[in-house]
């Protein structure tokens, strides 16, 4: 089981938005190749607790309940905190990822109203 650190949580319309990171367990070697970094380095960085590899994720909640969730895998903290990283915007990709966790939480309330009319109001 993965503990996911909570880093903020605030209402958007009617959803319960919760913004928290967990760390990433597939290797940095694996995530980044030597023309984007030098693997080495950030394999010592994130060894000696100066950076981050992690994992964000965006949740939209109603009433306690999960309907739509954003993740975005490999997120790299560089000289800071996972939390920090992600109060600046986790490189512009959190507004992106916002918006996806809410659409999907929409689509799924919409989904469910239809259900539940089907469900309960038509009778026969």
């Amino acid at each position: 089981m993965q503990y996911w650190h909570e880093v903020k949580s605030f209402k958007q319309d009617q959803f319960d938005v919760i913004v928290d990171w967990t760390y990433e367990t597939v290797p940095v070697r694996e995530m980044f190749d030597e023309t984007v970094s030098d693997i080495e380095d950030m394999e010592r960085r994130c060894n000696a607790g100066l950076d981050t590899h992690y994992i964000a994720r965006v949740r939209f909640m109603y009433d306690g309940v999960e309907m739509g969730c954003s993740t975005l895998g490999s997120c790299y903290a560089y000289d800071c905190e996972p939390e920090d990283d992600i109060n600046t915007g986790v490189s512009g990709y959190l507004e992106d990822m916002i918006e996806e966790a809410e659409s999907e939480a929409r689509d799924r309330a919409v989904e469910m109203i239809d259900r539940l009319k089907r469900d309960f109001l038509e009778i026969g």
